[in-house]
């Protein structure tokens, strides 16, 4: 049920973030590269359980398309921290435009209480 959910949800989402060019994976990317500047790609494949060949791979789309930029760390010169472009923070900031009402859409058939106990069960499941 779980693998169903997610499957309708993405419908949803490549629905509403198709004009953005957005799919779950480069969203997700985008925000946790947003909220944590400087983020070392094997962290962020870590924390989105994606093997790192495979985020490798859509890092050099993103940056090949001047959303991201790898810089090497000041500190570590061996490594790599991830950085958006003005342009990354441009589009992901459009797209989080568009994330409330795309939840009050995908979840308007529940109540507020339903709503609520679906993300405690949720959290319950996969702590954040």
């Amino acid at each position: 049920m779980l693998r169903l959910a997610q499957l309708k949800f993405f419908e949803g989402f490549y629905e509403e973030f198709a004009a953005l060019g957005l799919t779950p994976a480069t969203y997700a990317i985008f925000v946790v590269i947003r909220d944590n500047p400087g983020v070392p790609p094997s962290s962020l494949a870590s924390v989105l359980r994606l093997r790192l060949p495979n985020l490798i791979k859509i890092l050099n789309e993103l940056e090949s398309s001047g959303f991201i930029k790898r810089n090497r760390s000041k500190s570590d010169r061996r490594a790599v921290e991830l950085m958006l472009t003005p342009k990354g923070a441009k589009l992901i900031a459009e797209g989080a435009r568009l994330t409330q009402p795309y939840n009050e859409r995908m979840l308007a058939p529940r109540s507020e209480a339903e709503q609520r106990m679906l993300l405690d069960l949720l959290n319950r499941i996969l702590p954040l």
